[in-house]
């Protein structure tokens, strides 16, 4: 089911934290962060025939996202609010919404699935 609609959420949420991992070196422990994030963002693309579990793994891609910002402003104050921002740096924001989207299309999928259950 590669033609799905939250595959192709998925894959681009892979390629912006992908992106963020690679060009932000402010910190590494974040860029690593976000490499991490791409690679299971990138596993959870090939979980579609079990839309639960794919369902759950998005949900928690989505948290560690917002861990991701949690940490980063951790750093900065820590820093005494040195850190300067740079545009790598909005790209989990980005994969924020890329996997808010996918994780609607999961759950229409699902939908869609238990009502053709009930017809037959």
């Amino acid at each position: 089911m590669i033609q799905r609609k939250q595959t192709i959420y998925l894959l681009l949420a892979f390629v912006a934290l992908l992106l963020c991992g690679l060009f932000d070196q402010t910190i590494i422990f974040l860029c690593g962060w976000a490499c991490g994030l791409s690679l299971v963002t990138l596993a959870d693309v090939f979980l579609y025939k079990n839309r639960k579990r794919q369902n759950l793994l998005c949900l928690v891609l989505m948290v560690l996202a917002v861990a991701y910002y949690v940490v980063l402003a951790v750093v900065n104050h820590r820093q005494g609010g040195q850190l300067t921002l740079t545009w790598p740096m909005a790209l989990p924001a980005v994969a924020i919404v890329l996997l808010f989207m996918a994780h609607k299309g999961i759950v229409h999928d699902e939908k869609l699935v238990r009502s053709l259950d009930r017809i037959r």
